[in-house]
């Protein structure tokens, strides 16, 4: 099977998963080492940002994977914030109204340029 096969017979069965885990799991569930887990996310992400500037004041091509990684962990995390706001709303939504910006700005990064012709 190749790969682009692969992909969509994944991405198809988990339609059906999705409706089973909506339809089933509970509102609320308390979580352990809930702490770790939020601190250790907001670490990839510092991580994240770190590596990217560094990748591209190098002009490093690998600059576009860096920050693709990062942006794709900074709208989950924006996600995150929002529906598990429970009575922290506005402070959730001020969290995502920085880091889905800061996302935009990583897919930016990550966008091919032009090749100038001299």
């Amino acid at each position: 099977m190749g790969m682009r096969r692969l992909l969509w017979a994944a991405g198809l069965c988990l339609l059906p998963w999705i409706v089973v885990l909506g339809t089933t799991l509970p509102d609320g569930y308390p979580a352990q080492h809930w702490r770790l887990a939020r601190t250790g996310f907001d670490a990839a992400e510092a991580v994240g940002l770190l590596a990217t500037a560094w990748l591209l004041g190098r002009d490093d091509p690998r600059t576009p994977f860096a920050a693709i990684g990062t942006a794709t962990l900074l709208f989950a995390d924006a996600w995150f914030d929002v529906v598990t706001a429970g009575d922290d709303v506005v402070f959730s939504l001020l969290m995502a109204g920085l880091e889905v910006p800061l996302a935009l700005v990583c897919l930016s990064v990550a966008a091919p340029r032009p090749v100038a012709h001299v």
